[in-house]
């Protein structure tokens, strides 16, 4: 049982790895307008500028990752007891949801990204 969950989370790590050529960031005050990054994990979706407007979409933890542009930089914020900002952004390549969804790219979302959350492919 051991081996399997520690050769489960060498295979994620190496996904996230081999996916990543760029720049990882640690630190989101460099983040500005136009910056484009990939970001892994569960992401709530917004479609609306709004952070109080309902969740519509989660993104899926896969090995692509969610790539984004930031069309613009919210405010610094505390959600789901994680401190953070508020971006609002706009969808680079496909991908799937946690509820089988398809969504294309060129799609606006409004996303919280915690601080501790590591970005890879950073570019300003």
């Amino acid at each position: 049982m051991i081996r399997k969950i520690a050769l489960l989370l060498v295979c994620i790590f190496s996904c996230t790895f081999v996916h990543s050529r760029g720049t990882i960031l640690y630190d989101h005050s460099k983040i500005e307008r136009l910056s484009t990054f990939r970001i892994f994990g569960v992401v709530d979706l917004r479609s609306v500028k709004d952070i109080s407007a309902p969740v519509v979409y989660r993104t899926l933890n896969h090995e692509g990752g969610m790539q984004i542009t930031v069309m613009e930089v919210l405010n610094k914020d505390e959600y789901e007891g994680n401190e953070g900002m508020w971006l609002y952004v706009l969808l680079v390549s496909p991908m799937w949801t946690d509820d089988g969804t398809w969504i294309e790219e060129n799609t606006k979302f409004l996303i919280f990204l915690p601080d501790d959350m590591a970005v890879f492919d950073f570019e300003k």
